[in-house]
């Protein structure tokens, strides 16, 4: 709870909302949210810090010297100011020098005043700066005592006031602060209490009580709902600051996402953050040779959407999900919007696991937003109480395999044991765990502030297994299916990469049967290329098609896989020394070059001979164009069969 106070407080300051509250509590507050207050200010009072402070302040306080302005007898001068040697001369109530004493005075001055007007300091502790440690403390001790007394305080809250009050009073009887006073006005401005060790923290103190006696802060009527302290909830919003802690160590957070978690209304501060409640703080990774833009969120509630058309959508593919905090980050060119719909948005996802009981996997099509965030609720709740032992890692698993574009889910507890598991073979997609106790958190958000560079390192690879997943994925999402069932070899081994959607075969039109000869014979497969009329232009398909379907007259011939080593290049004159056959047009054609294909029918499958196509099916060509080259996808080949 100190954390949570410290950082609201520090929330409030930076925005130069006003640092002066009335100490006044409300007659009518609810009983819970007497427990939120007395919980602030009690983290203040009770923390390490404070208590240090005071300590401090006790063994070297503030000392200084104090001027005090007196009558004295003449004859206890012992000496002389100018302003005595004044009152010496002009003084009427006096006495002869002989009745006196001997104050080295000119035998001339027969007499001399009765009294002096002497100055004289005194060391003392009676000082501003002092006086306002026992202002603040005695302040603690009053308010405390009079949230005490209100008709909503049940004995609970009595009981745990009375031990914060012992505390406070014990520092009030100490003999330092029994010989200092209360002050007339408060000097904060005073260099002392800016800047001495312990005076400085009881500054600060001060301020974070001034404004925790009458923050308002919703979530906080969770935390002790009830007259009870749900320590898992509280768990869950100190886990919000400390996750927020660390991604603004690695990413340029936007000020302006950051100030909006404080709202001033009225005469209240409120903080924005609820359970249940989505908030959004926006940030920025510039690494000068690509840019992300980040997203951090508590409480976003990834809908469940049911149609396929919208597998674009960010959500969720089966039931309504909402993760405590998500991390979202995307190239930063692009909006969220169509980051998801092209699949290059990562999402991670953190759970606080302060006590679980269980996880429910019960579909759910709702799509009312305000049943959504009550049904979320109810199953948080119930996860509060008690332990279950496998249902931490369900629940990310369900995270991970359910919210689109989810590359890993981690649960945050209060244990002893980090645990990261690894899709394959990079940092994510992941699962797993962190530890992130209150009592050792400076380590662990270490911890976690490299995990999440490591990160950011590995969106900044361009070759990355996820990078060519996401690539794919898209790909498959938007690419229905064809369904085609036909015999075919098997994508196994050294055949691995056959997808017939993803496979291309070429065309191959034989003009006669000298032609087809030369083919068989010779095992290669041409067709002109260049700047005359009637060349085939180079495509990527054309390039990598992996087989060749052989035509004349409008049906198929055969089915030929051809080589892996690509095509070649040449000129009509070496097809010619290698057999060609020539036309009758052949002077014209001399210097045409052509695209020439080594077939491999020994390595051609067996399933392919028992398909027959006829052309006119498969493209919309005809006379002089069927003898152009033309790549197909061997998916939509099979769809053409004749049957």
């Amino acid at each position: 709870m100190e954390d949570i106070t410290a950082y609201y407080t520090d929330l409030v300051l930076m925005q130069g909302r006003p640092v002066t509250q009335k100490l006044e509590i409300d007659y009518d507050t609810p009983q819970q949210t007497l427990y939120q207050r007395y919980a602030f200010v009690r983290s203040i009072v009770e923390s390490n810090a404070f208590q240090e402070a005071i300590h401090k302040i006790i063994s070297n306080p503030v000392r200084k010297w104090e001027e005090t302005i007196v009558e004295r007898n003449v004859c206890n001068v012992k000496r002389l100011s100018r302003k005595n040697m004044h009152q010496i001369a002009t003084s009427r109530d006096r006495i002869p020098v002989q009745n006196g004493c001997d104050m080295g005075l000119p035998i001339e001055i027969g007499s001399v005043p009765r009294t002096l007007t002497v100055a004289y300091k005194r060391d003392t502790l009676d000082n501003p700066e002092n006086q306002f440690i026992k202002f603040v403390i005695r302040t603690f001790s009053s308010f405390c005592s009079d949230l005490r007394s209100k008709k909503n305080a049940n004995d609970r809250l009595k009981a745990e006031i009375d031990k914060t009050m012992d505390v406070l009073n014990g520092h009030l009887n100490t003999l330092f602060l029994k010989q200092v006073s209360m002050p007339s006005q408060l000097n904060l401005n005073s260099p002392v209490l800016q800047r001495k060790e312990g005076y400085r923290e009881i500054l600060q103190a001060w301020l974070m009580f001034d404004l925790a006696a009458k923050l308002s802060w919703k979530g906080g009527d969770n935390v002790y709902e009830a007259g009870k302290r749900n320590v898992a909830v509280l768990y869950e919003y100190w886990v919000f600051f400390k996750l927020l802690e660390v991604i603004s160590r690695v990413f340029d957070i936007d000020p302006v996402s950051i100030n909006n978690l404080v709202k001033t209304d009225a005469d209240q501060i409120n903080l924005e953050i609820q359970q249940g409640k989505t908030t959004m703080i926006e940030g920025l990774y510039d690494a000068g040779r690509r840019k992300f833009n980040v997203r951090f969120y508590y409480n976003r509630t990834f809908v469940h959407t049911r149609e396929s058309e919208e597998l674009y959508k960010a959500g969720s593919w089966t039931m309504n999900m909402r993760p405590d905090y998500t991390l979202s980050i995307w190239p930063g060119e692009i909006d969220m919007e169509q980051a998801e719909k092209e699949d290059l948005i990562v999402h991670i996802h953190f759970d606080a696991k302060y006590r679980v009981n269980k996880v429910d996997f019960g579909l759910d099509d709702s799509v009312n937003e305000e049943q959504i965030s009550k049904d979320l609720l109810n199953e948080k709740k119930e996860q509060e109480e008690g332990i279950y032992k496998r249902a931490d890692l369900l629940k990310m698993h369900a995270y991970k395999d359910a919210i689109r574009r989810t590359s890993g889910a981690y649960i945050l507890y209060p244990g002893t044991v980090h645990r990261r598991l690894k899709g394959f073979h990079e940092i994510i997609p992941g699962l797993g765990a962190f530890c992130l106790t209150p009592s050792n958190y400076d380590e662990e958000l270490i911890t976690l502030q490299v995990f999440l560079l490591k990160i950011v390192e590995h969106m900044l690879d361009r070759t990355s297994q996820r990078e060519r997943m996401s690539y794919h994925m898209n790909k498959v999402y938007n690419t229905p299916s064809k369904q085609v069932q036909e015999q075919m070899p098997e994508p196994v081994g050294n055949n691995r990469g056959f997808m017939p959607d993803e496979t291309w075969v070429i065309l191959g039109y034989v003009k006669n049967d000298k032609q087809l000869e030369w083919i068989r014979e010779t095992g290669l497969y041409n067709f002109r290329t260049g700047t005359q009329n009637g060349s085939v232009r180079l495509s990527r398909n054309l390039v990598s098609s992996r087989y060749l379907l052989l035509h004349a007259h409008g049906e198929s011939i055969e089915f030929i896989k051809l080589a892996d080593e690509g095509p070649r290049v040449f000129r009509r004159s070496d097809l010619l020394r290698m057999g060609y056959p020539p036309s009758d047009d052949e002077e014209k054609k001399k210097d045409d070059i052509y695209i020439v294909y080594r077939l491999n029918p020994e390595q051609t499958e067996p399933e392919w001979a028992q398909y027959k196509w006829k052309i006119s099916d498969v493209i919309d060509m005809k006379g002089n164009q069927m003898a152009v080259p033309k790549p197909v996808k061997l998916s939509d080949l099979m769809l053409k069969l004749n049957k």
